[in-house]
């Protein structure tokens, strides 16, 4: 009886653990990857509004649950806005996030979930930061922005001004 108890709680050990994979929270391989704080006619949420955005990518082979994961456009108060429970952002998969001075996050009807954070971003410049209790995990400073032009990370790891915009996809320079 106590070698099948032992095999039993090895197999549940074993699924929990499995399933455990499946979704991490490895905040660590989510990446600010461009930023527009000055944002005209590039891309509009689904109330037509064309807010400021923010976009991160999940850089692991792991989708990343994100709850508790904090947003802000300064270090004074890196908790502006926090992720929920729910938001699960897919592996290699990107999210825009609207900067819009207030805060809301909503499944729209084709599933994709719509983030709005309760602060705006500065088209003179000015920071994004991603942090987890206290921690800063990645921070973008950014200089003036000209309207519907990006600050876009490149491949090599630098951060340039972009043309064209690409949110929500691979950074495209010409």
């Amino acid at each position: 009886m106590k070698k099948m108890i032992t095999v039993l709680l090895t197999i549940a050990l074993l699924l929990s653990s499995v399933s455990a994979l499946a979704v991490t929270r490895d905040f660590g391989m989510i990446k600010i990857t461009e930023v527009m704080a000055s944002n005209g006619e590039t891309l509009d949420d689904s109330y037509g509004k064309s807010c400021d955005w923010i976009e991160l990518k999940n850089t692991s082979d792991d989708d990343i649950d994100m709850s508790g994961l904090n947003m802000s456009d300064g270090k004074k108060n890196l908790a502006k806005f926090t992720f929920p429970e729910g938001v699960v952002l897919a592996k290699g998969a990107y999210m825009v996030v609207f900067c819009a001075d207030y805060e809301k996050v909503e499944t729209l009807s084709d599933g994709t979930v719509e983030i709005h954070v309760p602060f705006k971003l500065s088209a003179d410049g000015e920071k994004v930061v991603l942090s987890y209790q206290d921690v800063i995990l990645d921070i973008v400073r950014f200089d003036k922005q000209t309207k519907d032009v990006s600050y876009a990370l490149k491949d090599d790891g630098t951060w340039a001004y972009c043309d064209t915009p690409t949110p929500g996809a691979d950074n495209k320079f010409e």
